[in-house]
């Protein structure tokens, strides 16, 4: 039986998560607060008990100059002790009929393993491609307008940031709608982000020219995300990362230079709407 989410069932859905994900408890906690919601999701009960489940959360596609609401699977998960029993299956053709049903014209998701994108191609999700980012005229001349400031560095940590600021979203958001094809976020949706990006001892630099999301690794800092108006700014950014950290190397693993994001796969759910191929989809969403 196929139903949606009820508060009852959030106990054991919290068991299954983590017993399909390993996640520590305070992230499985912070997910259920901030992310989950009854409505978006769909439980699958066999013998009145939750045997698998996802949610299903709206997010806004934008591809060119048009914007698309799509539904993100989240958190896909099957109970070990109810696995190829098709379940899975049955809960994604009913998500679909479910999205079509609240006007989503696509669906997407992130595979956490490399055998999860041959499973997904059966229902019609394609493999997204990279995206190549190239700054729009109107972006040069604010640089042009607005010059580097070596002074104007902003660094956060989880103490010093409140999340009532909405400058740094702003920030973020120009960024994102620069991109020809992306995954959009509302405000809350970066909050909730940044929650966990600062439970995880994330740092985050930005200024009005640029934002990047650092983490301290095991041999290198780690720039998870990263966007700047030009050289000059990357530069700036850079210096004021290896400070921080006391000159460690570091490593960027995205950067507005070549998109790559995080590979995910899309499908089309209106037959009327475009195909959409290449998508930038968040570093921070995996």
């Amino acid at each position: 039986m196929i139903l949606f989410g009820e508060d009852k069932y959030i106990p054991a859905l919290k068991e299954m998560w983590k017993l399909c994900f390993l996640d520590e408890d305070s992230f499985i906690d912070f997910y259920f607060d901030q992310v989950y919601k009854n409505e978006e999701t769909l439980v699958y009960l066999e013998n009145g008990i939750p045997a698998a489940a996802f949610q299903m959360i709206p997010y806004s596609l934008k591809n060119g100059a048009e914007t698309f609401p799509a539904g993100y699977i989240s958190g896909a998960m099957t109970h070990p002790d109810f696995r190829r029993k098709g379940f899975m299956r049955d809960l994604l053709f009913s998500s679909f009929d479910i999205m079509r049903e609240r006007g989503f014209d696509y669906t997407f998701l992130i595979p956490q393993e490399e055998w999860l994108f041959d499973f997904y191609r059966k229902f019609g999700y394609k493999e997204t491609k990279e995206v190549n980012w190239k700054p729009a005229r109107h972006c040069e001349d604010e640089v042009r307008s607005n010059p580097v400031k070596t002074n104007n560095l902003d660094c956060f940590t989880a103490s010093q940031f409140a999340m009532t600021d909405a400058t740094i979203y702003q920030t973020y958001f120009r960024f994102l709608s620069k991109i020809l094809q992306v995954v959009l976020k509302t405000e809350t949706q970066f909050k909730q982000i940044l929650y966990d990006f600062f439970n995880n001892d994330g740092v985050l630099f930005a200024s009005e020219q640029g934002i990047a999301f650092t983490f301290k690794g095991k041999k290198q800092i780690m720039v998870k995300e990263f966007f700047y108006q030009n050289q000059k700014v990357k530069d700036m950014f850079l210096k004021g990362i290896q400070d921080y950290y006391a000159k460690e190397k570091v490593k960027i693993i995205s950067s507005s230079e070549k998109l790559s994001g995080t590979k995910g796969m899309i499908k089309r759910l209106n037959d009327e709407k475009p195909e959409i191929s290449a998508l930038y989809i968040s570093m921070m969403m995996d």
